[in-house]
């Protein structure tokens, strides 16, 4: 063990070119993983899998660190276990599986409060259908949390309207990151608008013209900088104070999910994220998430605990 921290040591001053700053803080953070991973989960420390790392770097958090230092913490381990396949003494990097740390949320994002976002609906004249699609596009931003450029790539057949018709139900096939896809729930008054947007005679009628287009083109998506501005707009002729994009209309959504007691994971689903991490910074609601974030990363582990295999 002590050899190949040695080799670590050297590989970090010499072919990385670390400070010694640096090179010392990420060995501190070595040996403490080190005595955790043999009196805690009596495993060696080099043979460790993404469970163990996931479950050191939860520990962590519970002790308060801040996420700089969660940050330092994952990276020397993630720099040792390189060192580790690259001298053939493992096939992975267990910490390739583990969340990645997100430092402190931006106040740019606060989320709005429902009041808020009525207030700027109901500046929107919906007389014309450019009111109308408008309209569309804040609430849909508003009420599912899209993405922007999730909004501008949504297809009128993105849009299923019968999955269930008599209860107002339907389904947005929304186009994520990656390609990656996810199906949401429209239902209620949000269905019934978006039927109504779509039955107004100057709206999109095929299947793969954009939900949203253009003015003047309905082949054409609306522009991302459009929608900023409308929003702005429309915010700053309501009286309304508060800075309000379509990220921030993301932020309340998944912060109003939350407020309605849906589960975080059921939240992460919605905003189409890999990692739990990364819903908790669109979450404002302070510690008290983060605490149900950790709770919610240590129970998975635990429950598959005695299922880890145990290297002597």
């Amino acid at each position: 063990m002590k050899s190949i921290i040695n080799q670590y040591k050297k590989e970090l001053l010499q072919v990385a070119r670390y400070s010694v700053e640096t090179v010392t803080n990420y060995i501190s953070c070595i040996y403490e993983y080190i005595d955790y991973a043999k009196e805690q989960l009596n495993i060696n420390p080099l043979k460790a899998k993404a469970n163990h790392i996931w479950l050191w770097m939860a520990t962590l958090k519970q002790k308060g660190i801040s996420p700089s230092r969660l940050i330092h913490h994952r990276s020397a381990l993630k720099g040792l276990f390189e060192l580790l396949i690259k001298m053939d003494k493992i096939d992975q990097n267990p910490v390739d599986a583990t969340f990645r740390i997100r430092r402190r949320q931006s106040d740019l994002n606060q989320p709005i409060p429902t009041e808020v976002a009525y207030k700027l609906l109901r500046s929107i004249d919906q007389s014309s259908w450019l009111g109308e699609r408008n309209f569309m596009i804040i609430s849909i931003l508003w009420t599912l949390g899209l993405r922007l450029e999730e909004l501008r790539t949504l297809k009128v057949a993105d849009f299923e309207t019968n999955h269930d018709p008599q209860n107002n139900i339907g389904l947005l096939r929304v186009h994520g990151k990656d390609k990656k896809q996810r199906a949401l729930f429209v239902v209620d008054k949000l269905y019934t608008n978006l039927l109504k947007y779509l039955n107004h005679p100057q709206s999109p009628k095929e299947k793969f013209q954009p939900l949203f287009p253009t003015k003047y083109s309905k082949s054409k998506a609306i522009s991302g900088d459009r929608v900023q501005r409308m929003i702005h707009e429309y915010a700053q002729n309501a009286g309304i104070k508060q800075r309000i994009t379509p990220h921030v209309l993301r932020h309340s959504f998944a912060t109003e999910m939350y407020h309605q007691n849906v589960p975080v994971e059921d939240i992460q689903v919605m905003l189409g994220h890999d990692d739990i991490a990364d819903t908790s910074i669109y979450i404002h609601v302070s510690d008290e998430f983060k605490e149900q974030a950790l709770e919610y990363i240590t129970l998975n582990f635990d429950r598959n605990i005695s299922e880890l295999s145990i290297v002597t």
